[in-house]
């Protein structure tokens, strides 16, 4: 069930103000009519004094919370809207004309003079009467989303485990108790016929509005949660196992809200109940069923008669599928039609199948069981089975020689599963259960049925090796006390549910979007065709194919015409074997980019998620390695010059402090830096770090999103993912964080032989992965600029940017330093092969040794041009770092970026770490001294005031037609820096040379 759904179905009981005249009544007969009428009179007596001790808390009137305020945050480039109110029949303006007045007289709303201007809607609620509402998408599709956790529901149903007495508790209009941000009431504006107001409290319908009352509550019940009492959002839960224990939680919760200026709704308050509604369930002294109530949506479903309707089915029944037995199995032929749409049919194709799993479903969720909730004092039952496609789990427990379910799982297996033995598929049936269940199996005693005999070996088994030694290191954490073998006849609910998996069952859709994500950013799109047709239209490269056509062989040392004509597309013949480091690279020819194709290559080579928006150099290698026309260096300088999101995401590079002591080595991964970005926005995977790993020598760089980072979780990936791979390091670089100088980690390097070098306080530049870390942030905030909380579906192939870029010390790729070879990614694709394929499958010895001799030449070139670059690189950053600031020269009228202040390095807020650290474009409106201007942001006409030129930065603009650069900016001169970049490279050569 999505978030929204979880929030639509617990606000369905909120409160408003309705036309109709409130109806008070004593809180004396209020409060006894909600007693449970199973209590004595003495008890009745009990929690009415109670309620009567907290007159604050039971008040007539919403509270207001100085707790906390809720904010609204825009994405980049918001601008306010103005929407004109709706026209409504008289009776209906009287309605809104009243909630006006007495929200008015309450002073939950003033009147407005705010830019911003949502509609009034009013919806229908089930007692015929209209409640008000404010249209709010518009404003929500621009605000931040709050990635704040509301809490799983299964966790929530789980801990009502030992309720024997439990009360519910409903705020009054509880999002009205949260004060609204003074700077964010203006976007709560409203439209009416009798005027503008805005917001002094939150309103409802503002998409982090449960974020911020959730974080409230987490905040007013701290200590309490979890404990005696459960809150979702405005609901509050208060369970005891005794009578006399539920009095005193009550009194503490009562406190609680009492210190935080927050009241009750005393009539959707229900004390001491035996059985009671939440969160769409029925929860019961015997177990949790579902709600009868919510059950009606279901059932009353009409037939489906698009694809929309099968998935809002089948999100309705699925939040009750622990209910269901062999729900996968039913839903089956209706799962199906989801899986044919995701491969492009979109027509829903109801057959007789999908009618009987309709209704089957239906009758099934109808008579539903009650599902036992979990004794975490009692050890639990695993029954397990795994055939060729699928692997099915039934956690259980016994009491009293019963057996009780506690929940159903199942998934399918992947093409690589699908080729495991049956004892590996039974033995990856319990790694996963064992995983998916973790939240009750951990610490408890665990017993595991399967139908597979050969695993009863498996827990303690020590001479196994390879993936099942792997598993049996991952099911050492559990206490498993016996996996015993159950005959396959007996073993029958656990098969029936491998034999009828359910495809997404741990394969949500959030990973399928990102799969294909991933792998459309890498399809071929082979544009080798149009580059074929816009040559032979060129005018000066259609005489050169037509001269090609006529010979009848290719002279390659023909100075005067250096082409080659390669299925019909021309191509620059490399002079010879060797390029760029003297490194050898084959006969791969530069395949001729006519002047209507440059844009397009230009585009994939600096701004597609695999390139990474490299600066000028990196972006000329992508190109000139695989692709030529005449002008290419310039058109890189210039179309780089010109890239909106690099000149508002990227830092100002301007000096300002002193050189780095590079620390040098000489082979790869003898030295590594290690440093932990973050917190970032919070992602759907609960990712909310970046552990960044970089090999001094190569600059390969490794990326790791992260929940937590403590010191066993920084150990753990170092060992599994890093050391596996590349071995020990004798040195690791980190800054002082409390993970790198705890004696866990410590004492984990000193075990391996490995030297911690710690960097200064406050000179995070003396660590290679600072570096790394301002390159990745703008990126990360370019290709997740409106979805912030998805930046890890990015990282990997930003890491495969930041690898297959030239690194300016090293003069070569990392990955070329890894491999001795390039490696192919969608620009390769994208403009195709000029070498041929092998031939054969069989393995010749001369290739061998022509490849190893290739590898070793190119790697020992690599190697020791790298030394030369680096001590280069250091006389450049010193002549860099010890020169004068040149100051910018602006005038009125100029064009610029301003930089944004909540987005400075430095920042640790959450939304300034992705936010774009300039914002424009700007004019300059007048000069006020020689480094301060006042300035106009253009897009909403916004004065900036005064501001100093050290914020400012030139906007450029790239004119597509002809390719030319409009700047302001008086210091670039292109040519110097070409000039510049061949007097390097021919040092470069010259020093290549003399280590041949």
């Amino acid at each position: 069930m999505t978030r929204l759904n979880q929030i639509q179905l617990n606000m369905m009981q909120h409160g408003t103000i309705s036309s109709a005249t409130k109806q008070t009544t004593s809180k004396t007969d209020s409060d006894v009519s909600l007693i449970n009428t199973e209590l004595d009179e003495q008890q009745k007596e009990q929690i009415k004094q109670l309620i009567q001790q907290f007159p604050e808390v039971f008040n007539e009137q919403p509270g207001r919370t100085k707790k906390t305020q809720h904010q609204i945050n825009l994405v980049p480039g918001a601008q306010p809207f103005n929407s004109p109110p709706f026209r409504y029949a008289p009776t209906r303006k009287q309605i809104i004309e009243q909630n006006i007045k007495e929200m008015l007289d309450q002073g939950i709303i003033s009147p407005s003079t705010s830019p911003w201007a949502s509609p009034v809607i009013l919806v229908p609620k089930k007692d015929g009467n209209l409640r008000f509402c404010i249209d709010y998408r518009k404003l929500n599709a621009v605000t931040i989303r709050d990635a704040y956790p509301l809490p799983r529901i299964d966790d929530t149903l789980d801990s009502l485990r030992q309720a024997k007495f439990v009360s519910t508790l409903d705020l009054r209009s509880g999002y009205w108790q949260v004060e609204m941000d003074q700077d964010s009431r203006k976007k709560t504006a409203f439209v009416t016929h009798k005027g503008l107001f805005e917001f002094n409290v939150m309103p409802f319908g503002l998409t982090n509005a449960p974020a911020t009352f959730q974080r409230l509550m987490d905040i007013v019940l701290a200590g309490l949660k979890w404990q005696c009492c459960l809150v979702y959002i405005d609901d509050v839960v208060i369970f005891s196992p005794t009578f006399e224990q539920h009095v005193k939680d009550l009194e503490k919760v009562f406190q609680a809200l009492q210190s935080a200026n927050l009241t009750l709704k005393t009539s959707k308050c229900q004390f001491c109940r035996r059985e009671m509604r939440y969160l769409g369930h029925i929860i019961t002294q015997n177990g949790i069923k579902p709600d009868p109530d919510l059950i009606k949506s279901v059932t009353n479903f009409p037939q489906p008669k698009k694809i929309k309707d099968v998935q809002s089915f089948l999100g309705l029944t699925g939040y009750y599928r622990r209910f269901i037995k062999d729900y996968s199995k039913i839903a089956e032929p209706l799962l199906q039609q989801l899986r044919n749409c995701q491969k492009g049919n979109h027509h829903l194709k109801w057959s007789k199948e999908c009618t009987d799993a309709f209704e089957t479903l239906k009758q099934r969720l109808t008579n539903a069981p009650i599902m036992n909730t979990p004794n975490f004092e009692q050890s639990f039952i695993l029954e397990l089975d795994a055939c060729e496609y699928g692997l099915g789990a039934i956690l259980t427990q016994e009491y009293d020689g019963e057996k009780y379910v506690i929940a159903y799982a199942s998934r399918t297996l992947s093409t690589a599963e699908r080729k495991y033995g049956a004892t590996e598929r039974e033995a990856l049936a319990i790694v996963w259960a064992t995983k998916y269940f973790r939240p009750y199996l951990e610490g408890n005693k665990i017993y595991i049925r399967s139908d597979c005999k050969a695993l009863e070996w498996m827990r303690t088994a020590k001479d196994v090796t390879g993936r099942l030694a792997r598993w049996a290191m991952k099911l050492s954490a559990y206490q498993i006390e016996e996996i015993k073998y159950r005959p396959g006849k007996l073993n029958a609910n656990a098969d029936s549910l491998s034999r009828n998996p359910l495809p997404n069952d741990d394969i949500n859709q959030l990973e399928v979007s990102t799969i294909e994500t991933a792998v459309n950013l890498w399809q071929n799109t082979n544009i080798l065709d149009d580059v074929r047709k816009e040559q032979e239209a060129d005018s000066k490269l259609k005489p050169i194919i037509e001269l090609l056509k006529t010979k009848p062989s290719t002279d390659f040392n023909d100075k005067r015409n250096p082409h080659i004509l390669i299925n019909g597309l021309l191509y620059k013949i490399k002079n010879a074997n060797k390029h760029y480091n003297q490194r050898i690279v084959g006969a791969k020819h530069l395949l001729i980019i006519p002047r209507a194709m440059q844009n397009k290559l230009l585009e994939w080579a600096h701004n597609h998620p695999t390139a990474g928006h490299g600066g000028q150099q990196k972006t000329l290698f992508r190109l000139s390695t695989r692709v030529y026309w005449k002008s290419m260096r310039k058109d890189v300088f210039k179309y780089i010059a010109a890239c909106q999101e690099c000149q508002q995401f990227k830092y100002n590079n301007a000096p300002t402090a002193n050189p780095m002591q590079m620390h040098l080595v000489n082979e790869p991964w003898h030295t590594i830096g290690i440093d932990i970005m973050g917190p970032l926005p919070t992602t759907a995977r609960q990712k909310r770090f970046l552990l960044v790993v970089v090999d001094y020598f190569t600059r390969w760089i490794e990326l790791f999103p992260l929940k937590s980072t403590t010191s066993t979780d920084m150990a753990n990936i170092l060992m599994n993912e890093v050391f596996s791979r590349y071995g020990l390091p004798q040195h690791i670089v980190s800054d002082n964080g409390p993970q790198f100088v705890s004696n866990l980690f410590k004492n984990f390097c000193d075990t391996l032989g490995i030297k911690q070098n710690l960097t200064a306080n406050y000179h995070p530049q003396s660590n290679m992965t600072e570096r790394v870390n301002r390159t990745l942030k703008p990126l990360i905030a370019i290709y997740a600029q409106q979805q912030h909380n998805s930046w890890d579906d990015e990282i990997q192939t930003l890491a495969f940017a930041i690898r297959t870029a030239v690194n300016e010390t090293t003069g070569e790729t990392p990955a070329f330093m890894m491999f001795g070879r390039d490696l192919r990614g969608p620009l390769d694709l994208l403009v195709g092969e000029t070498t041929e394929g092998p031939r054969s499958t069989t393995v010749d010895h001369g290739l061998i040794q022509e490849y190893k001799r290739k590898l070793i030449n190119n790697l020992r070139c690599a190697y020791n041009v790298i030394q030369e670059h680096a001590e280069i690189e250091k006389i450049k950053q010193k002549e860099k770092y010890d020169q004068h600031t040149t100051q910018r020269e602006y005038t009125e009228g100029d064009l610029v970026w301003v930089a944004t202040p909540t987005a400075q390095i430095g920042d640790n807020s959450m939304g300034g770490k992705l936010q774009p650290h300039y914002q424009g474009p700007c004019r300059l409106i007048q000069q006020l001294s020689s480094n301060t201007f006042t300035v106009r942001r253009l897009k909403d006409n916004v004065e900036l005031g005064a501001t100093n030129t050290d914020r400012l930065k030139p906007y450029i603009v790239l004119q597509r037609n002809n390719q030319e650069t409009t700047t302001n900016d008086k210091t670039i001169n292109p040519r110097e820096t070409t000039k510049q970049s061949i007097q390097e490279k021919r040092q470069r050569q010259s020093i290549m040379t003399s280590h041949q």
